[in-house]
């Protein structure tokens, strides 16, 4: 195992950190700038997965980090499955020799935190991006019980038990993390946008012509939480009132157990077409008047930031992870989560004041500018992950530049 200093630091100044995803595709989209920033700073980086492609394998180890696919799954005959697949954790840290864990998926997090705990890692950070329950409802057994003695919730409970920093990409998670009871004494959260928008990449760009009809675009996996269901299904609707208008959804195939087939996206075919999996984003956005959001809570809708940058309104799910992109009236409006019929009064509010649309469009530009620079969020995720050694003493609560956003626990 490599050795470090007392402060977590291996000798040279750099960490070694493993970050956690649920799918190695997750690590590809979403993390790869974090992964190339820490691996600039000369800090290690471990990919950790339960899935890989062949194509996500090798793109992270072409960027220079090192690759293990987690085994989750106990064997058939095993008398302690929960500690065998924690103890596959703790061996597959120690021996990176990890001082810093990021971890992300509530399916995998048991798993990754005890066994981050059992290696003894300095700072494990779990991501909360769903709405956890409080702490009444979760049967939390004693501590000194084993795994194996006690069902799910308490297994995810133990979560809570092993951390005393954790990470949230929007307000309403970490609102309900605090009001959860789950916090122990000195614990904290921070929020961060995840790892924002590059404001470069995706430049401000024109509207099309509106006189030519209005085109409404959806992208995001097809899943029902995503969301895709209630665009083909509001554009359906608008569609009998607006046959003017267009709709297109653009979208990556999902594994979740809602994943929506492409059989029945075609039942919407004459009013919604769908153009892939999204890839080009940018050219996407520079051909839509509306970008919709729909999604019935997510951490963070990362699919509407680059519209957001682009400067293009926006409709969004009154959800978490959603209404945070939204002024409501000045850069977007909200929908009911999960409902057509609001989703499609929404959309039909841009038709009937078309004119709007472009104060709206620059409105969205600033917010994507305030709010989800990637360069702010970049540096106060690389601050939180691997703070300066001048600094490292200070609360695990984050960042200086996220302070505003952390509660501490102060007590149980």
């Amino acid at each position: 195992m490599l050795k470090t200093s007392g402060d977590g630091l291996r000798e040279g100044g750099g960490r070694r950190i493993a970050i956690a995803a649920a799918s190695g595709s997750e690590l590809v989209q979403y993390d790869m700038p974090l992964i190339k920033a820490l691996i600039a700073k000369d800090h290690d980086v471990l990919c950790l997965s339960p899935e890989f492609t062949e194509i996500e394998w090798h793109t992270l180890l072409a960027h220079g980090a090192a690759v293990e696919q987690l085994d989750l799954v106990a064997e058939r005959f095993a008398l302690m499955p929960n500690r065998q697949v924690a103890g596959r954790v703790t061996k597959i840290l120690k021996t990176f020799g990890a001082d810093t864990v990021l971890a992300r998926g509530r399916e995998l997090l048991p798993a990754v935190v005890q066994g981050a705990h059992k290696a003894k890692v300095p700072r494990i950070l779990p991501v909360i991006d769903w709405l956890v329950g409080k702490a009444e409802d979760l049967d939390d057994a004693a501590p000194e019980l084993d795994d194996e003695l006690v069902d799910e919730p308490s297994r995810l409970a133990r979560v809570f038990r092993h951390a005393r920093a954790f990470l949230c990409y929007n307000h309403d998670h970490a609102a309900q993390l605090e009001y959860s009871g789950l916090l122990l004494e000195g614990s904290s959260t921070v929020v961060i946008p995840g790892l924002g928008v590059d404001l470069d990449e995706f430049a401000l760009s024109d509207l099309p012509p509106i006189r030519q009809g209005l085109t409404f675009l959806m992208i995001g996996e097809l899943s029902q939480s995503s969301g895709v269901l209630d665009f083909c299904k509001a554009a359906r609707i608008v569609h009998a009132h607006s046959p003017g208008a267009e709709f297109v959804v653009a979208g990556r195939a999902s594994f979740a157990p809602d994943a929506v087939a492409l059989r029945t996206l075609a039942e919407f075919r004459g009013v919604v077409e769908y153009v892939g999996d999204g890839s080009d984003p940018a050219s996407l956005i520079d051909k839509a008047h509306v970008f919709v959001c729909p999604a019935r809570g997510v951490g963070l809708a990362y699919d509407a930031l680059p519209a957001l940058a682009k400067g293009r309104p926006v409709v969004v799910s009154d959800a978490p992870g959603c209404r945070e992109l939204v002024d409501e009236r000045v850069n977007g409006c909200m929908a009911k989560a999960g409902d057509p019929q609001s989703l499609a009064q929404a959309m039909e509010s841009y038709l009937r004041r078309p004119d709007l649309i472009p104060s709206m469009a620059r409105a969205s530009r600033l917010k994507a500018e305030r709010r989800f620079d990637r360069r702010l969020a970049m540096a106060a995720m690389l601050e939180l992950l691997a703070p300066d050694p001048a600094t490292a003493g200070r609360s695990h609560a984050g960042p200086a530049s996220a302070q505003r956003t952390t509660q501490q626990r102060t007590g149980t």
